[in-house]
């Protein structure tokens, strides 16, 4: 899938406008606060995931506003897409003219984001590669998003059990099945990202290891029983911290260079480059699992990378035949391989326009 048109009312400080899209690699180049980020939480809206972290749809109208903000798009590929929402301080999505859920959106019309804080992949905690092996299989999955919000609700009650000094016997019943299909789908995702990152070897900065770690499991393969025996030997240390120890929320990402942490080995722009891959590898399984090409969005794409690391990436993007959408706030980006667009104080212009840039009379978005 890629998305044709773009149209925008009230976003932001983006106010009004409208832009055709390349079917390709499209950069979107201008000063930090220019507007670049608001046009990829389009995307991220259109696309069934809502707002960036950190944001509320409630900001969404443009500032200082208070009438709804509107945003639709048309996407062409694998099928016609029209798709639109209507953000206030609640949330309206529609297919066509028919009101859907996320989930509709995000099998029909798939994106990817990277942001500069994803680098958080390979040095953060481990709740952050958590959170990206569970957006990964809600898009593969239909059902994943459902059971982790069932299983959050029952982890919730355990340590509430476990506070008390009560017995949580109960919720064990529950959590268990819960947890080990979360525990299937979780490493199925993962052996769907470690076959596909096999394609990018260029980009990766050594020989990857990548491997799931489930969280304080028993032994044996079989992730309900694993679960059951965890929950026996973790009895005592649950008892004692008042803590759930046992399940999906103690995993772990695990990211091995060359047989060294990640977090060790790699320079800074070396962890950019793994992180992107794996938003790559991403991409690739979605196009396996749901027979659609992804939109992948990347925000200040080719930060801390030199031109070796910049070459291997645009390269990476360029072989995918996939529609990106970046940002950057450089200055000199001759060697971008597709469309540049400008953005300024929330206006877009394309380079063969430069001469109603923002600032002069006359800029609109095209």
């Amino acid at each position: 899938m890629y998305c044709q048109t773009l149209a925008w009312k009230n976003f932001r400080n983006l106010g009004s406008g409208r832009i055709q899209l390349p079917p390709a690699m499209l950069l979107l180049a201008g000063n930090n606060g220019a507007g670049k980020t608001n046009l990829l939480e389009i995307f991220h809206f259109l696309g069934g995931w809502g707002p960036l972290p950190g944001r509320k749809v409630c900001d969404a109208p443009s500032w200082g506003q208070t009438e709804r903000a509107f945003l639709s798009a048309r996407f062409q590929g694998e099928e016609d897409v029209e798709c639109a929402a209507s953000l206030g301080r609640t949330t309206v999505l529609a297919l066509g003219k028919t009101r859907c859920r996320a989930p509709d959106l995000r099998v029909r019309v798939p994106s990817l984001l990277f942001l500069p804080d994803d680098l958080h992949l390979v040095e953060g905690s481990p709740s952050v590669r958590r959170r990206f092996v569970d957006r990964l299989a809600a898009l593969l999955f239909p059902l994943y998003a459902q059971r982790l919000h069932e299983y959050g609700r029952a982890l919730r009650h355990r340590a509430i059990l476990l506070r008390q000094g009560r017995s949580p016997s109960v919720t064990g019943r529950v959590l268990a099945p819960l947890g080990g299909w979360i525990w299937s789908f979780r490493a199925h995702t993962v052996a769907l990202l470690v076959r596909h990152l096999a394609l990018l070897r260029n980009l990766l900065p050594g020989s990857l290891s990548l491997v799931l770690h489930r969280g304080s499991a028993g032994a044996g393969d079989d992730p309900l029983e694993a679960f059951l025996d965890g929950l026996k030997i973790s009895e005592e240390e649950e008892r004692r911290t008042g803590f759930p120890v046992v399940g999906p929320h103690r995993d772990d990402l695990l990211l091995d260079v060359d047989g060294v942490p990640a977090a060790r080995k790699l320079s800074r722009g070396q962890r950019r480059r793994l992180a992107v891959a794996l938003v790559v590898a991403a991409g690739y399984a979605v196009r396996e699992h749901l027979r659609r090409t992804p939109v992948l969005l990347l925000d200040e794409v080719a930060a801390e990378l030199d031109f070796q690391g910049r070459a291997l990436l645009f390269d990476t993007l360029r072989s995918t035949s996939w529609q990106v959408v970046a940002t950057t706030a450089e200055k000199h980006f001759d060697d971008w391989p597709g469309e540049i667009v400008r953005v300024s104080g929330g206006k877009l212009w394309r380079n063969s326009e430069e001469q109603n840039a923002p600032g002069e009379e006359g800029a609109e978005e095209r």
